[in-house]
């Protein structure tokens, strides 16, 4: 029997208590890069080798995987100097060496990507306060692009942004999902971006 990929479920041999007792908290974006390495490197859904810094890939079997990667870039990446965020201008953590987001991909052919499997994912690995600050967030960007499967939803939160989406293939089951967590202050730019991918 396969058992699915659910960022820290059944499918990575990772029992219930050792997941309650992470603490995930310390990898969130608005932390330095060398903080963020060193918990996912520390978690035990992520359980990241020192040489794959902010990227990890795993795949146990051909029809599921999951990444993970975090990035000093928002989505999108840098605008011209006349973009009021960008990052060359220094805002004390909010520079170069600050994860500004963080995304983890599903893929699974085997079972359904739902959004509830996304959330679930999120919990584990943030930890109950994230998993509460995006079950109050107020969803303020809809979409579902026409010349794309793809849909989804970017939420504010009191604390950090949210970037959910979900991607069906041609019969219509959900094969793909990604959420992403950021910091607020990029979510114009995120909204921006998707707006610009909409009209491709």
């Amino acid at each position: 029997m396969k058992t699915r990929i659910g960022l820290g479920l059944v499918a990575l041999s990772i029992g219930l208590p050792i997941l309650l007792s992470a603490r995930p908290g310390y990898g969130l974006p608005g932390y330095s890069v060398n903080e963020v390495k060193t918990w996912m490197q520390g978690h035990p859904t992520l359980r990241a080798d020192s040489r794959e810094g902010l990227r990890v890939h795993r795949a146990d079997i051909p029809s599921q995987r999951y990444t993970f990667q975090a990035s000093v870039f928002p989505v999108g990446g840098l605008r011209s100097s006349g973009d009021n965020t960008a990052l060359s201008i220094s805002n004390g953590r909010r520079n170069l060496s600050t994860v500004r987001r963080e995304e983890f991909i599903l893929v699974d052919y085997d079972e359904q990507v739902t959004t509830a499997r996304l959330e679930e994912s999120l919990r584990t690995l943030y930890g109950p306060n994230t998993y509460a600050d995006y079950r109050r967030a107020q969803p303020i960007y809809n979409y579902g692009y026409e010349n794309s499967t793809a849909q989804g939803e970017v939420r504010l939160g009191n604390t950090y942004a949210y970037w959910v989406e979900i991607t069906p293939n041609a019969n219509g089951v959900v094969t793909t999902g990604r959420l992403n967590v950021l910091l607020p202050e990029d979510v114009n730019r995120l909204q921006s971006y998707l707006q610009q991918q909409s009209t491709r």
